[in-house]
This record gives C-alpha cells, sequence and structure tokens, in this order.
C-alpha cells in the first residue's frame, strides 16, 4: 500500500516539512550571500519534475547532515579529469537550494536565473549544480523564436543592432550581462558573429557555468575555480546519447576557447542514489518506485 502511495507523493513523506516550507517561501537560508526568493516550477507537481528530483535528493541528505553521497560523485567525476584535488567538497562546504542570481547577471523579476543546487568549497570554489529528469534541451533563449521581431537567432548581425538601438542582442540591450561576463569567462565570445546564438541551446548551462566563474572570482587562464555539472537521468539520451546537447555544450565551449577546459562535468542521479547508506538507506525504496531508478 504504501509502496502505491510512492508513485503520488511529490516528496518523501521525510522531507515533506521543508519541501512546503521551501513552496511556500518559508525559508531562512542562513547564508549572507542570496536572496530569500525561491524559483518553484510550473510544474514541479508533475511526475517528471527536475526540480522535485533535485528537493527529493538534497533535502534528504540535508535533513541527515550527510551528503557524502552527492560528494564522492562529484569527486569521482573531477577525478577523471585529473581535478580531484583541486576542489575539497567536505563538512564545510555551502550548500543552498534554488539560490537566485539574478544580480549577478543583470536580471530582475520572474526572468532571474536560479541555480538548482549552489555549493561553495571553504576555499571559495563554486559549483553550479543542474538536474535533469525527462527534459531534452538546457533550456532555451525564447527570442529567436518570438515575434517581437527583436532577434533573428545571431548574436551580432545588423538586423539584431537596428531592431535594438545598436545593441548586438535584445538582452543586452535589457541589462542582462551574460555578453560581458560570458566574454570575461571565454564562455562566449562577443567580439564576432555567432550563427546560431549559442545562448538559444545552451541558455541554462552557459548562464550557470557564468555565476560559477563570476562567484569564485576566477582568473582567465589560472587555476579553474568555478564549475558547472549536470545530474541527469542516465536514460535520458538527450544528455547521454553519442550526439547529446551535453556533448555539444562541452565542444561548443572548447570552439570558443580553442582547447578543452575541464569546468563542465556530468553525473547521474542513479549513481548518487547508489551511494545512499547508513540512515539515507531508507530512501532507496521510494526513489525506486516513484522514479524507477
Amino acid at each position: 500500500m504504501f509502496k502505491d502511495k510512492y508513485r503520488y507523493l511529490n516528496f518523501h513523506p521525510d522531507i515533506m516539512l521543508p519541501a512546503q516550507d521551501m513552496l511556500g517561501g518559508r525559508v531562512d537560508r542562513y547564508y549572507h550571500d542570496t536572496r530569500s526568493e525561491i524559483a518553484v516550477h510550473d510544474y514541479i507537481g508533475h511526475v517528471a519534475s527536475s526540480q522535485a528530483l533535485c528537493w527529493n535528493m538534497v533535502l534528504a541528505m540535508k535533513k541527515h547532515d550527510n551528503f557524502g553521497p552527492l560528494f564522492e560523485v562529484l569527486s569521482a567525476a573531477l577525478a577523471e579529469e585529473g581535478m580531484a584535488s583541486q576542489f575539497d567538497f567536505g563538512i564545510e562546504t555551502t550548500t543552498v537550494l534554488e539560490l537566485n542570481v539574478g544580480q549577478d547577471l543583470g536580471e530582475d523579476g520572474k526572468a532571474a536565473t536560479s541555480i538548482d543546487l549552489y555549493l561553495r568549497t571553504p576555499q571559495g570554489k563554486v559549483c553550479a549544480v543542474e538536474f535533469k529528469l525527462t527534459e531534452h534541451d538546457f533550456g532555451r533563449c525564447k527570442l529567436p523564436r518570438s515575434t517581437s521581431g527583436k532577434c533573428d537567432g545571431t548574436y551580432g548581425s545588423r538586423h539584431n543592432a537596428e531592431a535594438n538601438d545598436g545593441f548586438l542582442c535584445y538582452l543586452s540591450s535589457r541589462g542582462r550581462r551574460y555578453w560581458q561576463i560570458g566574454g570575461q569567462y571565454n564562455i562566449l565570445d562577443p567580439t564576432r558573429i555567432n550563427e546560431p546564438c549559442p545562448l538559444d541551446r545552451y541558455y541554462q548551462a552557459l548562464r550557470n557555468l557564468m555565476v560559477a566563474k563570476k562567484r569564485a572570482q576566477e582568473a582567465t587562464e589560472k587555476e579553474i575555480r568555478g564549475i558547472f555539472v549536470l545530474v541527469a537521468d542516465e536514460r535520458n539520451e538527450a544528455f547521454w546519447g553519442p550526439k547529446s546537447n551535453y556533448e555539444g555544450l562541452k565542444q561548443y565551449l572548447a570552439g570558443v576557447r580553442g582547447k578543452v577546459v575541464p569546468d563542465v562535468f556530468r553525473v547521474s542521479p542513479q549513481d548518487i542514489l547508489s551511494r545512499f547508506s547508513g540512515s539515507l538507506s531508507e530512501y532507496k525504496e521510494y526513489f525506486q518506485v516513484k522514479y524507477g531508478f
């Protein structure tokens, strides 16, 4: 009976109260560098909600004060790139769910970027984590498909400049700092025409990476201090297939930089769950029933 009930519980009963607090905005962040607003997705009540998956995993680890499964998986992914020693994930690592970073990027209101899970090590290194369950992309800029005529899908085109008072991107004319920050950290190249615009395909991932670099105060060509991690269901071919959006993101960044820089990583929620042990073992049944992990 309880197993059947799991299918219809958006959150595990053990973390229902903190989840409800987050939904209601009743959250004391205990963190000096964040705003209180929680960006709740329209479809968080859907069985395939990535936000609900993220909260179920993170709030369970938070309740038991045990982020070991997450940190072990992240460290293993970094070790494959020879970077494990550079990020010391441990008990003093700050963890913040749904961090509103709109101020960093010149955004406001509902348009503000929210990082699913923000990690900051005692050394000031930053990891921006994005969860994906059934989605097929990183989130796309809506302007190329808009009827406003403000964007033709190409950064720097004559059309865009004429339509936006000389700005090469409509978003720049609205105060968004994507091309400024992206250019500073070799994530975007504002010095040339970009056709198609990379924000059309990698909008969410690039904004997360920009914030990680900015908040970690990373200097170009020096130690890597800001990274982006995708936590994607290993059954989702859009992020795990041979021509996945994840591989496309890495190839795009290598093209912008002229070399491969290890600051984008991918892990699976299945791998994190496999490391749930001790007091966290009680959650395994829930994830098996609800998500088929």
